[in-house]
């Protein structure tokens, strides 16, 4: 190639490159200028054309997103945070939006995984996001099976006072054990969701008196449906816990598959002095639900006081394995571990009894 023309097409090569810097310049400009001005149609405009021809620019991205997402254009806000996170996977916002969005477009497993995410390591968010995603990371674990963890995040906003029909009908959900989400509870099952959550949620506000009624009312107009009696017996062991037992039996009366129901039933057996009456309860709740702590839990403690160690020690370290931060279960498997001489073990978990216990507590 003669070298002028090789020289004219370095030339020709850079002043494209400057000019294609300078366009995707102009074009951040404008879309931060319209984003300021509250233009929000033309700056979703102009933030596409810029991150096209910026693909790495990450303010450009999150501002799409924001601006998608506060615009209910949740698909397109998706795709802009999970471009986000593919660049800078540190900002717990990022997954956090991600997460919403998500949930807005019904991939609700990705929705859960991001949102627990956005909140690993004790990460912090703006209060509003914060609340935001809590709440509905909250929804989502009650959909996926973990109501305990769903229960203590739903708390929160009840204690707060918030009133809001999605929160009631989340925490009616999480009460009767209802693996759903609001919007997908069927037609005929709303009332009986509505009623439980008002009730839970009276319950969870301190208001002795209307959750007496409310659940006189529950009790009254849902005597068949499975979780009520169980959510009532579960009220009554604070309250009442003489009548515990004839609540979880007509529980298991009407809805034979409660597995929790069974386990706590075990365990009031054991606690009454009679563990071998437990063990075939909580074998039952634990073959029934192999996923659920509790139920494993009752069947360890039920066989570690009928002298069956060996097998306790199995069913004890799964309910740690499913709900590491349970300090009853390491407490309970540290037990089984001292009586089968296995010390070093138990030591280990008394220490984590410990731990969790000052977590518990908190600063100070």
């Amino acid at each position: 190639m003669p070298r002028g023309i090789g020289v004219c097409l370095l030339v020709c090569s850079s002043l494209a490159a400057g000019a294609a810097g300078a366009q995707a310049q102009d074009l951040e400009s404008r879309a931060a200028a319209a984003r300021d001005a509250d233009d929000v149609p033309s700056a979703l405009k102009l933030y596409r054309q810029a991150v096209r021809e910026k693909p790495a620019w990450l303010e450009g991205w999150w501002f799409l997103g924001l601006l998608a997402y506060q615009s209910q254009q949740f698909a397109d806000a998706r795709q802009a945070f999970a471009e986000f996170t593919k660049l800078d996977a540190k900002v717990p916002a990022g997954w956090a939006f991600l997460g919403l969005c998500e949930y807005e477009t019904g991939q609700y497993d990705g929705a859960l995984e991001h949102l627990e995410r956005g909140f690993a390591s004790g990460a912090r968010l703006d209060p509003e996001v914060e609340q935001v995603a809590r709440f509905h990371r909250a929804l989502l674990l009650t959909r996926a099976g973990a109501f305990d963890r769903a229960r203590d995040e739903l708390k929160t906003f009840v204690e707060r006072g918030i009133h809001d029909p999605v929160l009631i009908a989340g925490v009616g959900l999480n009460a009767l054990e209802i693996p759903d989400l609001p919007q997908e509870v069927p037609a005929g099952q709303r009332d009986l969701v509505e009623m439980a959550g008002k009730t839970a949620y009276a319950w969870i506000a301190g208001d002795s008196q209307q959750t007496e009624a409310a659940f006189r009312s529950l009790l009254g107009q849902y005597p068949s449906a499975p979780g009520v009696h169980y959510l009532y017996a579960t009220y009554l062991l604070q309250s009442r816990p003489e009548a515990m037992n004839a609540e979880l039996q007509r529980e298991l009366e009407v809805n034979p598959g409660n597995a929790r129901a069974r386990a706590v039933m075990a365990l009031r057996l054991r606690l009454a002095g009679d563990p071998a009456a437990a063990v075939p309860l909580a074998r039952k709740a634990a073959a029934d639900s192999p996923g659920l702590g509790l139920a494993q839990y009752a069947y360890g403690v039920a066989l570690t006081e009928t002298g069956a160690l060996s097998d306790a020690i199995v069913h004890l370290q799964a309910a740690v394995r499913i709900e590491p931060g349970d300090l009853g279960y390491h407490a309970a498997l540290a037990t089984a571990y001292s009586e089968a001489g296995r010390y070093e073990d138990a030591h280990r978990e008394r220490q984590a009894s410990i731990k969790l216990a000052r977590e518990s507590r908190g600063p100070g």
